[in-house]
């Protein structure tokens, strides 16, 4: 089977979807990939996937420039598929949002009679108002809503990250909706049976975007609530986004600048190696229409690699994970964050406990279970149209 998967981003760096093409790959499907490229970080072709980069500029400083940025890359992504097919033929097009509308990317190999997979990362109009900080005006909303409806109905299967997510697109679409958790894969962050000691370890660490609506400005006015309790306390942050210069600023500020250390984005299989030994990890997304319906990836790395994790009480963490399994704290509330923290520190014996019960937890969601359900959805998809397309010559055949 040859599928073509689409994604405006970096294969390098996004794991859902570098863990998409490795499971259809290892799977023995030809995979075309086609994404944005990343300077200085670029993954090697193999006998089954092939990586077709655009070089384009990532801002996304305001929804005008992601709407250019958006529409751009899906006009690139149509011709290259287009171009490809023709020669190749593709069973299946494999799209990840955002946005929605690169489906429509696919649509000459859809003529030819490929399926169309939609994976919904995100929902558009609730990540589209988390942005601006606002409610979106209402003909936006609507335009959003609109794009997120046309494109579900052009797709032939639809794929999603969470159970929440999955609620929302099947009361949206009327159509079933396959989940594929965002698990860490056990061979990157599965090689250590214990989780590693943490005596006398000094820092925390958040792994993941620099935006305003994962919080990373509430851990650090939470460190510098804890100064005084922790002297030695450091933040390690590791990520990129548009939030960085004011969190740096912030971090002056506050007092703390000589305690945080900021590292630039990495490759997934490098985040072991900089994220274990930690004394904690911390997820602090906010409670807004998006973090509702958001599964933090960051804090199931934290859990299977033993890490103890102070985590935002937002609805979907909470409908997967226990009290004592994460240390929850009020979404958005920093002084609250601090608590936890602090709960973490003074009581290590308890904090491992957690620890435990949440990798246990984990185990049980199990990413090889998550994996067989993406492949086997895309490949259902290509047998029923190898049936139908069977079924049709037969019947030309026929006296």
């Amino acid at each position: 089977m040859r599928i073509a998967m689409i994604g405006y981003t970096f294969y390098e760096l996004d794991a859902r979807v570098k863990r998409a093409a490795d499971a259809l790959v290892e799977s023995g499907h030809y995979v075309d990939l086609f994404v944005a490229d990343h300077a200085g970080l670029r993954a090697s072709n193999n006998a089954l996937l092939t990586i077709r980069r655009l070089r384009m500029k990532k801002q996304r400083s305001a929804v005008a420039r992601y709407a250019y940025e958006y529409g751009f890359f899906c006009a690139w992504a149509f011709i290259l598929v287009s171009f490809f097919h023709v020669r190749r033929r593709y069973d299946v097009v494999y799209v990840h949002n955002m946005p929605n509308f690169l489906v429509f990317a696919g649509c000459l190999p859809k003529m030819g009679g490929a399926k169309i997979v939609l994976d919904v990362h995100d929902p558009a109009p609730e990540l589209l108002a988390s942005i601006r900080g606002r409610d979106l005006p209402g003909w936006m909303r609507s335009l959003a809503r609109a794009e997120e409806r046309v494109s579900m109905s052009f797709s032939d299967a639809l794929i999603t990250v969470n159970e929440s997510m999955r609620r929302r697109i099947s009361a949206m679409s009327g159509r079933p909706v396959t989940v594929v958790m965002n698990l860490p894969d056990p061979a990157v962050f599965g090689a250590r049976e214990e989780p590693p000691r943490r005596e006398g370890a000094d820092f925390l660490v958040y792994s993941g975007a620099i935006t305003h609506r994962n919080g990373p400005d509430l851990i650090i006015e939470a460190l510098s609530l804890l100064t005084d309790e922790f002297p030695a306390l450091r933040l390690r942050i590791i990520g990129d986004g548009t939030a960085l210069e004011s969190l740096v600023r912030m971090a002056r500020d506050l007092g703390v600048a000589d305690r945080v250390d900021f590292l630039d984005w990495v490759p997934n299989h490098e985040i072991p190696g900089l994220v274990s030994g930690a004394a904690a990890g911390v997820s602090a997304h906010r409670e807004d229409i998006f973090g509702s319906l958001v599964f933090s990836m960051k804090v199931a790395e934290y859990a299977t690699l033993g890490l103890p994790v102070a985590c935002s009480g937002i609805t979907t963490m909470r409908h997967y994970f226990d009290d004592d399994e994460l240390m929850f704290f009020e979404p958005g509330n920093a002084r609250d964050l601090a608590r936890a923290i602090r709960d973490l520190l003074t009581d290590p014996a308890a904090a491992q406990e957690r620890a435990a019960r949440s990798r246990i937890k984990l185990r049980k969601l199990d990413w090889p279970a998550q994996k067989e359900t993406l492949v086997a959805t895309v490949e259902a998809l290509a047998s029923d149209e190898r049936l139908r397309s069977r079924g049709e010559s037969a019947m030309v055949r026929t006296p």
